[in-house]
């Protein structure tokens, strides 16, 4: 390394203001017509509605690569708690046994394949084809978004009297599709008192117009300045811009625990009736000791969800004996190995790397 390269980039650094605690200053100033808005604990913890969770993930098994299609493993992961107060302490009890849903799906850029599919399949890959190193994940991760709403749309007709959460932001890519979709699950919701949100782990927006992203700001200036639990609406006049996009919630960003690791993006739909009594019970779900501020049932549904990935090793080699038994060749079951993200393991990339050593 040069040290005129590493001045270079201070220079860099120095120009967009990273770092500099004045810039944050004025920032933050700038930020207090968004005024946190105080969080507490429901008075009976005992009369919380049940939180009811929606968590997704999928795992590569195998793959025709020649020919751009893989064999991928989706799960779905349902979780279903409720609060009970006994002697003073909290204890979060199950409702209802946790659910998974798998589905193994063949997913191809082939039109002849997609085109015997469903229509997600279809408009997954389309979108997918117009990006070159990630496109197999961007495909996987379209039809598992798709598979989830469809769980939030059954669990929303068939639930009533809870709140129920997904894993990620409340917004839809219009190319996706989605509209009819989340205009039932809000209708449902709407008809059966349902409170639905979207909480997200993380988030790289800017809506606060700061150099560091919307959590990593807040976390920075305002965990300290606020020591308990708040959240802070955020006016849609800063995501005017965002018209690839079909929103179907209020977006806040709250801080659920007065230890909270962050501040999490919480997007709540118009089927929330009192925005306040809302937080006040997302909070008491989040009092883990381990993750604090993030709902347990978010937590438990992920656990089981990633459970997919965890186990790819036992389902895959289940998938090969049936294909073994089928027909295919060892040759074919050996280029068709795959990691959980659906590279060969040996891509010509790695073996250029190790022999250049």
């Amino acid at each position: 390394m040069k040290n005129q390269d590493i001045q270079e980039i201070i220079s860099l650094l120095k120009l967009v203001k990273i770092g500099d605690s004045g810039k944050d200053k004025q920032k933050e100033d700038q930020f207090t017509q968004l005024q946190p808005i105080d969080i507490s604990y429901p008075v009976h913890l005992q009369e919380t509605l049940p939180l009811v969770s929606v968590d997704g993930s999928y795992c590569f098994l195998f793959s025709f690569l020649g020919a751009e299609t893989w064999i991928v493993l989706f799960r779905i992961s349902v979780t279903e708690y409720c609060i009970e107060n006994k002697e003073g302490k909290i204890y979060y009890c199950i409702k209802e046994p946790p659910k998974v849903y798998d589905h193994l799906n063949l997913l191809s850029f082939n039109e002849l394949v997609y085109s015997l599919q469903p229509e997600v399949f279809s408009i997954a890959a389309n979108i997918a084809s117009g990006f070159q190193e990630r496109k197999a994940q961007l495909f996987a991760s379209n039809v598992m978004l798709y598979l989830e709403d469809k769980t939030l749309e059954h669990l929303a007709e068939t639930k009533n009297n809870c709140i129920l959460v997904k894993d990620g932001a409340l917004l839809s890519y219009k190319a996706l599709k989605r509209e009819e979709i989340y205009k039932d699950i809000l209708l449902h919701c709407k008809k059966n008192n349902i409170a639905f949100a979207g909480i997200s782990k993380s988030t790289s927006t800017h809506f606060l117009e700061h150099t560091y992203t919307d959590d990593y700001f807040l976390k920075k200036f305002y965990t300290q300045k606020i020591p308990d639990m708040a959240y802070v609406y955020v006016p849609e006049v800063l995501f005017d811009d965002q018209t690839k996009f079909d929103v179907w919630g209020e977006v806040h960003f709250a801080k659920l625990h007065r230890d909270a690791i962050k501040w999490f993006r919480v997007d709540i739909s118009s089927s929330v009736k009192d925005k306040s009594n809302f937080f006040s019970t997302i909070a008491a779900y989040s009092k883990v000791h381990v993750v604090p501020g993030y709902p347990i049932g978010l937590i438990e549904a992920h656990k089981l969800a990633k459970s997919v990935r965890d186990l790819k090793e036992t389902y895959e080699l289940e998938l090969l004996q049936t294909l073994k038994d089928s027909g295919l060749s060892s040759e074919d079951i050996l280029d068709g190995a795959v990691d959980m993200n659906g590279r060969e393991y040996k891509s010509f990339h790695e073996i250029l790397d190790q022999i250049s050593k």
